[in-house]
């Protein structure tokens, strides 16, 4: 029956199986014990009905293809023809929180956006590319699951109907963030690679091998499934880039976007005690500077090691020093960033092609020339309009984000409680507007125009899990 559902057996079925030719069901047995790395004995072993009792995906196995040398992922017959995809949560495990199986959810999704030109968009009703359910036993998909134990989840590959859809078993102990249990963020970033056109792979140490590999402290992508999906969709924004630009360098003409180096390159400042100059959330990661540094914090609260401006987004001028205000624009994906009285549109982390390393005026947007810096901008979740900050005066972008409404700018005092100066304010993937100033944040109350009660918080303490805080 194993070999039969996970596609070791062609043609086999409850009533036929006991025809077929011994030779067949052999070979089908040494196929299951050379991607589960045993000895190749063709015989019911031990190890084999060991290897047949680990918890894996309910997806089979009939697409890998053994000989590759250094391909070992496997692509399935389909993918999806856009790039910009939903997905909804239909329910949820009682094992966890609402908001943590949201954030997981994110974070296993953010696997795969971080390494291609994909995007994830949760829709809270209707249809979605990729509806996700916790159930257990027969759920009308043709496909049940066995109850606690083996099969752990299921996913569809991409496609109309059910295509994408992802399930996980109700009846699994599902966690995060522990060895215990079944590792929620594991299983589904693997299901989420089977709902965007991968098959499983014959490499063990890859996430897309059938067989659960349980918690991993500090994940990261491995190589073969970076190669399997960038076959699909392309390469985009990436974790670590590399030394150099890949493009010719820029030249650059010496111009002085703000002279006052207030964080020599160097060791970088302490995040914990330093405010930052600029916040914004890209694809799905919160980016925030300081100087000419940044940090990326990940849908786990995860903070990851600084970066150099230079070293990342290539394009700036050579004595950019920090980053005022920075957005990722979303009527393209491109990100816009603002330093002293100039901008600069990257493509990823490129300059646009054509645009001037030394940037172009904030008068293009209609903003007054004696408006010296933007202090933030940012996508308000409520009208997903585009708002720029200076001071006590704040100006709405027009729908194409390219200039400014007519009848600004006015006057900050109408966003109520919210400090000024602001140094930072952005759209959380939640949907939330948050306001920074100095160490503290506020989330604004969209309906009632104001800031909630209970704020200001601490930056440190409830983002950054800094200590002494």
């Amino acid at each position: 029956e194993y070999l039969r559902k996970f596609g070791y057996l062609s043609g086999a079925s409850k009533e036929t199986g006991n025809l077929m030719d011994m030779k067949d069901l052999s070979e089908g047995i040494k196929r299951l014990q050379r991607l589960g790395r045993i000895p190749q004995t063709g015989v019911m072993d031990r190890r084999t009905q060991e290897l047949m009792q680990k918890p894996r995906c309910g997806v089979n196995d009939n697409k890998i293809v053994f000989g590759h040398r250094k391909k070992r992922y496997t692509l399935a017959p389909s993918k999806w023809e856009k790039k910009d995809l939903t997905f909804r949560l239909y329910n949820y495990s009682p094992d966890m929180p609402m908001h943590d199986i949201r954030n997981i959810i994110y974070g296993a999704f953010q696997v795969w956006s971080d390494v291609t030109k994909l995007t994830f968009k949760e829709k809270m009703h209707g249809d979605a590319d990729i509806m996700i359910q916790f159930a257990s036993k027969y759920h009308q998909d043709g496909y049940p699951f066995d109850g606690k134990g083996m099969i752990l989840a299921h996913a569809f590959f991409p496609g109309t109907g059910r295509g994408g859809d992802t399930h996980f078993d109700d009846d699994e102990r599902w966690t995060y963030n522990s060895s215990e249990g079944v590792n929620l963020f594991m299983v589904a970033a693997h299901e989420f690679g089977h709902a965007l056109g991968l098959a499983h792979s014959s490499e063990p140490g890859a996430l897309m091998y059938p067989w659960y590999q349980g918690f991993q402290t500090k994940f990261a992508l491995p190589r073969d499934d970076v190669a399997g999906i960038q076959t699909l969709y392309g390469a985009e924004l990436p974790d670590l880039p590399p030394t150099k630009p890949t493009q010719p360098p820029r030249s650059d003409d010496g111009y002085t976007v703000n002279p006052t180096d207030r964080y020599p390159t160097g060791d970088p400042p302490d995040p914990c005690t330093k405010p930052f100059d600029a916040i914004t959330v890209i694809r799905t990661e919160i980016f925030l500077f300081i100087g000419n540094w940044f940090w990326r914090l990940d849908s786990r609260n995860i903070i990851k090691d600084p970066i150099n401006l230079h070293k990342f987004w290539y394009g700036f001028p050579s004595n950019l020093t920090h980053i005022d205000a920075v957005y990722e624009r979303p009527t393209d994906g491109k990100i816009v960033f603002f330093s002293g009285d100039r901008y600069w549109i990257f493509n990823a982390n490129y300059l646009v092609t054509s645009f001037p390393t030394k940037g172009r005026p904030i008068t293009d947007f209609g903003i007054p020339p004696d408006v010296k810096k933007i202090d933030t901008v940012y996508v308000w979740g409520f009208n997903n309009r585009t708002y720029l900050v200076s001071g006590d005066m704040y100006w709405k972008l027009d729908a194409n984000n390219t200039y400014v409404e007519y009848d600004y700018p006015r006057d900050m005092s109408i966003w109520m409680g919210v400090p000024v100066p602001v140094d930072a304010a952005f759209r959380h993937w939640n949907g939330k507007t948050y306001f920074l100033s100095g160490p503290n944040y506020w989330e604004f109350y969209d309906l009632k125009m104001t800031v909630r009660p209970g704020y200001p918080k601490s930056i440190a303490k409830d983002w950054l899990k800094c200590k002494n805080t």
